[in-house]
């Protein structure tokens, strides 16, 4: 009896199974997510075959698979959000529990994106049920484990926060982490460290088991850290077939075989080189046939990811997706065409508006934009002299005849040092074409008031310029550096309710962005509405790239943001353009940080500094003016050109 009761515990015990069989991630989904369609052009219940691209990155978070870090490089509108992220909480919540950390690149985005997409997704998928605090609570306790900031359930938690939450990063263990639009991130944050390596340290008690995603649409090529974790994996794309010789191939903008043949998507152009829509379609690598916008839908559920690199760690896998693979419905070929229109100068084939170009680069493309700049040397700076275009004076018969509008704008920026204000005024035509107006000191102690600031403010308010077709222009904003006698410049921009802004200039700004409002806590204790930190980088490169690379053949009209100084200017204001070097910065570990132009020692810069600060003036002056006048989300340069040609900022005398 004894022999024949271990004999039957032994045989249960080997019924036993050694593990759990759990659903795939894919599977999972579309049995209990559906979308609405305030969130989705396709709303209903959710299926991978629109976007099957997502199906083998979303089915590496199933537990027994051994990657532990998944990296997408991306475009922007993809879907990736909610396939990927939002997918991937919605399966460690209802299917394996465990503890999750998410991170935004900004917390007021990710409370907002927690509000709206997070609980619709809960509520619709049927987990609200799941979500309450798992701990006792004490008598009196308002607890919920049911917050903006954290979701409780059977078996895990989930914390969303934002980036520069540093102590946050350093609180809780996690099983997975997920990490939302890095490339916005922080490098590092003071005293925390780097950002990227902070979020893995939270998942280092779960070595084996941990589950890492990074997802992000690459920005600056100098410090894209999506683009650096991206190449250490192995950078998998998206290949699909040819509708004709069903050669698969990965889908890009443009590309060139070894033979010299263009293929990817191409159009053909009427007679002012704008884009014929009805031509778009995409020329196949392999045999040139070409395909339609229609034909994503049979030729990319045939697509498979291949590897094109071996992963520096075979734990890793990388992704790149573009929106050029949008199932039709979504953001198709023809609307890619036309926002390359407005970015890229067809009929002559060079950029037309490089921030543009910038944008398309990084959400169209999915690719990093490499910011660059040359050395400038006085030699070829002072070749920008104009015969018959004299100091203080708006030539506007040349300014139409060169760049094709009168001048429309002017703008003045201010360098202050200890015993001197330079004051740098510059008109611009359309296209940001340049004509440097002015330049001067004002002499006397800055820490002064009775001297060089009232005649500061007695130029701003008084100066009108006087063009040779009889318009009259007042100068529309003035920046004033704060880095010398910071109290000094705060007060004076404090005379003025608009108009005249505190700025500083700061080597860097997190996004490649031209400026960034001071934050309200500082604006608060100057007492100032505004004051700008100013991107200098940024700014000079943008002028090397004006100095050194523009080109001008005297038959056309002058491209943006070429510069035109007066004939009277002196050779020492054009040796301040060769005042500084452009250097790479490195950490301490020897890792390439970011370029910036470093001052030589004893050269003056005043007017490398000025002509910065005025670029970044007319920046701010059109993002407003876009914002409200044209009643437009942000800058429009094309848009702000177009409506200003027709009302530029001047009077007929």
């Amino acid at each position: 009896m004894k022999l024949d009761s271990i004999e039957y515990l032994l045989e249960q015990f080997n019924k036993i199974t050694c593990s759990f069989d759990y659903e795939q991630p894919t599977d999972f989904i579309e049995r209990v997510r559906s979308l609405s369609s305030d969130l989705s052009p396709f709303p209903g219940r959710f299926s991978f075959d629109r976007f099957p691209y997502f199906k083998k990155i979303l089915n590496l978070f199933h537990p027994s698979d051994p990657t532990r870090e998944v990296i997408l490089m991306k475009g922007n509108q993809l879907g990736g959000t909610t396939a990927i992220l939002e997918n991937i909480m919605l399966y460690n919540i209802m299917v394996d529990p465990k503890s999750i950390i998410s991170i935004s690149a900004d917390a007021g985005l990710m409370k907002t994106g927690v509000s709206i997409r997070i609980e619709k997704m809960l509520d619709s998928a049927g987990a609200r049920h799941l979500i309450f605090s798992q701990s006792k609570k004490a008598k009196g306790s308002h607890e919920t484990g049911d917050t903006a900031n954290a979701k409780e359930f059977p078996g895990g938690y989930l914390h969303f926060y934002g980036s520069k939450s540093g102590n946050k990063l350093r609180q809780n263990t996690y099983q997975v982490a997920l990490g939302d639009e890095v490339d916005a991130y922080p490098e590092s944050i003071k005293h925390e460290g780097n950002v990227i390596d902070l979020i893995r340290n939270r998942t280092d008690a779960f070595d084996s088991k941990r589950k890492i995603y990074f997802g992000s649409t690459p920005l600056i090529k100098q410090t894209s850290q999506i683009e650096r974790l991206y190449n250490d994996g192995d950078q998998e794309k998206y290949y699909v077939p040819c509708k004709h010789c069903e050669e698969y191939q990965e889908l890009v903008w443009h590309g060139k075989t070894e033979s010299g043949e263009t293929y990817g998507i191409v159009w053909e152009n009427d007679e002012h080189f704008n884009p014929i829509l009805e031509t778009v379609a995409y020329k196949c690598k392999s045999c040139g046939g070409l395909m339609k916008n229609y034909d994503k839908s049979s030729m990319i559920p045939k697509g498979e990811w291949r590897a094109t690199a071996k992963s520096k760690n075979p734990f890793v896998k990388s992704f790149h997706l573009s929106p050029i693979y949008n199932p039709p419905g979504m953001l198709s070929w023809e609307s890619m065409v036309l926002k390359w229109a407005e970015c890229w100068d067809i009929e002559h084939n060079r950029v037309r508006d490089k921030e543009k170009y910038r944008t398309f680069r990084n959400t169209k493309q999915g690719l990093t934009f490499e910011e660059t700049g040359v050395q400038i040397r006085y030699e070829r700076a002072v070749l920008f002299r104009r015969s018959g275009f004299a100091k203080g004076k708006v030539p506007n018969e040349m300014a139409i005849k060169d760049s094709g509008s009168p001048i429309l704008l002017v703008v003045a920026s201010v360098d202050v040092q200890k015993s001197c204000l330079y004051v740098d005024v510059k008109g611009y035509s359309v296209h940001g074409v340049t004509w440097t107006l002015d330049f001067f000191p004002i002499e006397g102690d800055t820490a002064d008031f009775n001297g060089p600031w009232d005649e500061l403010e007695t130029y701003i308010e008084n100066t009108r310029f006087l063009s040779d077709d009889g318009k009259n222009y007042k100068i529309a904003i003035t920046l004033v550096d704060s880095g010398w006698n910071t109290e000094y410049v705060y007060a004076f921009a404090a005379r003025y309710p608009s108009g005249v802004y505190a700025c500083k200039g700061v080597d860097y700004i997190r996004a490649g962005e031209t400026y960034k409002i001071f934050d309200k806590g500082t604006l608060d204790r100057i007492g100032l509405p505004l004051a700008y930190h100013i991107n200098t980088t940024k700014m000079k490169d943008r002028i090397s790239n004006s100095m050194s690379v523009l080109t001008w053949n005297n038959e056309e009209l002058q491209p943006g943001w070429y510069c035109n100084f007066p004939e009277d200017f002196r050779d020492d204001y054009f040796k301040m353009f060769e005042s500084e070097d452009r250097v790479d910065e490195y950490d301490q570990y020897n890792r390439y940080k970011r370029t910036i132009w470093k001052p030589k020692h004893g050269a003056a810069n005043h007017g490398f500094d000025t002509y910065g600060y005025n670029m970044a003036a007319l920046e701010i002056f059109a993002d407003a003016y876009c914002r409200e006048e044209l009643d437009l989300p942000g800058i429009d340069w094309l848009s702000f050109w177009d409506a200003i040609k027709g009302n530029g900022f001047y009077e007929i005398q």
